[in-house]
């Protein structure tokens, strides 16, 4: 039977030969991701119960990554008892202030091709980078927690075909939001949105993350990128070995494919209230904002803070404009300030924080009644970052940085061309 890689993964996840699509299958997910806001609730909800030791406690982590450092007394509370409940519970790895959980999992090693994951965060789908297939739950992890399993009724895939190589000033980000412009509600329903194509081998593997995380807000159940050469390079170079490509089999049967030319894209930005409600960045002529972000899951990479720095460079961020800038894990902070990123973008009038969700999660820099944020976060629900009428609009690194410039959404590519001249 032709397989798309989605059924490969729930089929070898829970030990048969091929699933179908509406199938009901017990899979015991290779690893299991929770954070600190999530971890005690799930610890508690289990010993009320009376169960009191995780059934494969090796493959769970546990990371504090929404506030850190911590700014309120409940954060600091919850951190002190996740720290303690992770020793007491025996969990395969801790991470105490490391980063974010799924770039961070990824650039531990933690993650390979084939995997099926599950997570108690919305966007657990960015690990569908590195080609495995990560799901979202939310009280039925403490299941997988008691029993290493969960039951997954088989998804059917949606095909995504990535032509051509994005232009100047256009992104992974901007690939995505494409996308949403064409997967409506009813066809993500429950589905997984497969990339793939001669475009994809032009995308760096945090990109590829970025694209697979962001696709969980369509509705989908999730996300997932063929694993080519690039990728198997990528791992390697992070001390993953053994790693081999992995693709739907040729002739498997879709519930869609969309075709989309990424050469032919524009910077693209999610305005308020959800990241589906997507316009042209030239669609948004002169719209003010008094705060810009770049960081959360979706973004805040070594390469995205650097084409930030190469656009902000002999440059001053508008003086009505608080531009924050949060690298996704310790060690791009770290190689960020190796290379100098970190001081230029400084030099432009960044603040720059530790590695955190911070603003995304809402626990940091929040905004004020009628203010507006561009950000590169996951969301840009009323009140997510602080008041109920404050604005969130979502779009790229670099989108975000000229707009930080501007003191209004503006497109990169006027910069960049003028960084040419």
């Amino acid at each position: 039977m032709q397989a798309t890689l989605a059924q490969k993964i729930l089929a070898r996840a829970s030990g048969r030969d091929a699933v179908e699509p509406g199938e009901v299958v017990w899979a015991t997910p290779d690893l299991v991701t929770t954070p600190e806001v999530s971890f005690p609730t799930y610890v508690r909800r289990l010993r009320e119960n009376g169960i009191h030791r995780f059934a494969l406690p090796e493959r769970v982590v546990v990371a504090i990554d929404h506030e850190v450092p911590v700014h309120s007394r409940e954060g600091a509370e919850r951190n002190r008892l996740t720290r303690r409940l992770a020793e007491e519970t025996g969990v395969g790895h801790f991470f105490d202030g490391a980063g974010i959980t799924h770039p961070l999992v990824v650039e531990q090693g933690l993650v390979r091709p084939g995997m099926f994951a599950a997570g108690a965060d919305t966007h657990t789908p960015a690990l569908g980078g590195v080609g495995a297939l990560a799901v979202p739950f939310g009280f039925e992890l403490t299941m997988i927690l008691a029993t290493g399993r969960i039951w997954v009724q088989v998804p059917e895939t949606v095909r995504v075909e990535l032509l051509g190589r994005c232009p100047a000033g256009v992104s992974a980000r901007d690939i995505v939001l494409a996308t949403m412009r064409q997967v409506d509600a009813d066809l993500a329903d429950y589905r997984v949105i497969e990339f793939g194509g001669e475009g994809l081998a032009s995308l760096s593997v945090p990109e590829r993350m970025t694209l697979c995380g962001l696709c969980i807000d369509m509705g989908v159940k999730s996300a997932v990128a063929e694993v080519d050469r690039r990728c198997l390079d990528h791992l390697a170079e992070i001390g993953v070995s053994g790693a081999e490509p992995l693709a739907s089999d040729p002739g498997c049967t879709y519930a869609a494919r969309i075709e989309l030319d990424i050469s032919t894209l524009a910077p693209q930005v999610s305005i308020p209230p959800s990241p589906t409600h997507v316009r042209g960045v030239s669609e948004l002529p002169h719209t003010p904002v008094q705060h810009a972000y770049i960081g959360s899951c979706a973004s805040g990479t070594l390469a995205e803070l650097s084409a930030a720095a190469d656009l902000l460079e002999g440059r001053q961020v508008h003086p009505g404009v608080q531009l924050l800038v949060i690298p996704a894990t310790r060690r791009v902070y770290q190689q960020a300030m190796e290379q100098g990123l970190l001081a230029r973008l400084s030099r432009a009038g960044a603040a720059i924080s530790p590695p955190t969700c911070g603003p995304c999660f809402g626990g940091l820099a929040q905004l004020a009644a009628g203010e507006t944020r561009i950000s590169t976060s996951t969301r840009n629900d009323p009140g997510r970052m602080g008041a109920q009428d404050a604005q969130i609009y979502l779009a790229s690194a670099l989108t975000v940085a000229a707009s930080a410039l501007a003191g209004h959404i503006a497109d990169p590519r006027d910069y960049l061309r003028k960084g040419e001249a």
